[in-house]
């Protein structure tokens, strides 16, 4: 019997709150970054509201990896030289180098593989989405967001005890079943819940829930979801796979032709996302 038949949004919000904030910044950023009346002042305000984030953030736009000629003393000064855009990406890394710091024990997943997962995917959505004139601020915070489930449900499955048995002892193949019968909803759902509750926008929301079926996704988000969904095999061909999760992308004819990709152009973003992972790797640390 599934254990969340009782109060499921509850449970699920309760958990999600003692989560590190920064998540729920870079949805008000990304708010802020859509509004042309939004200035330096405001962003800077909104990003030194978490000194932990604030913090990593100075620490990315300083880093080897972005060459930073000069040392940079502020949240203002980052803002100002690197820009409105790529704040947002800095604002990204920070969010997955707390959000993601921990070991899925039931998931059978270590912390490295998580972030290193999460990131490789955001970064390879990103340049899918910049191919063909997608959005691709939704297809990195989609790509980006799209395991906090498993962080959820992970935490709850430590509040229910012994009686909870880890993926690789469930007999399932295949981790969505196991989500389905062990706690009646799968990561999908409980993300793109904790998205909405954060107020993502239904652009980062919908590819979030539809990531394992895109083509169940509205129209309008159909090929950012598509795009996450492609990202997420491109991840498991790359190394940062998630365990019970390999049958999920399968590169179709009919995907492909919905993103307008080929299979070359796809060898070329897994390249530039490798470089672009390596990359900020560097800067988070």
């Amino acid at each position: 019997m599934a254990i969340l038949t009782s109060s499921p949004r509850e449970r699920i919000l309760r958990i999600a709150q003692k989560m590190p904030a920064s998540a729920q910044v870079l949805s008000q950023l990304g708010r802020l970054l859509m509004d042309v009346n939004s200035g330096l002042d405001d962003i800077a305000t909104l990003l030194k509201r978490d000194a932990g984030l604030s913090a990593r953030i100075l620490r990315v736009s300083n880093s080897v990896a972005y060459s930073a000629k000069e040392r940079i003393a502020s949240i203002e000064e980052a803002v100002n030289r690197v820009g409105f855009s790529e704040v947002y990406r800095f604002c990204g890394l920070a969010a997955a180098s707390q959000v993601f710091d921990q070991d899925l024990r039931f998931y059978d997943v270590q912390k490295a593989t998580l972030r290193a997962n999460s990131l490789f995917t955001a970064l390879a959505a990103e340049i899918l989405a910049k191919r063909i004139g997608a959005d691709s601020q939704a297809a990195y915070s989609a790509g980006l967001m799209r395991l906090i489930g498993k962080i959820v449900l992970d935490q709850l499955a430590k509040e229910i005890g012994p009686s909870m048995k880890p993926f690789s002892e469930s007999g399932h193949s295949q981790v969505l079943g196991w989500e389905a019968i062990a706690f009646g909803m799968t990561n999908a759902a409980v993300a793109g819940m904790i998205l909405d509750e954060w107020k993502f926008p239904s652009a980062v929301v919908v590819p979030v829930c539809d990531q394992y079926t895109p083509e169940s996704a509205a129209e309008d988000h159909r090929v950012t979801t598509d795009l996450v969904n492609v990202a997420a095999g491109m991840a498991v061909v790359a190394g940062y796979g998630m365990p019970g999760e390999d049958k999920e992308w399968e590169i179709s004819p009919s995907k492909m032709n919905r993103v307008r990709l080929n299979l070359e152009t796809l060898e070329l973003c897994m390249t530039q996302t490798q470089s672009a992972l390596k990359k900020v790797l560097e800067g988070v640390g």
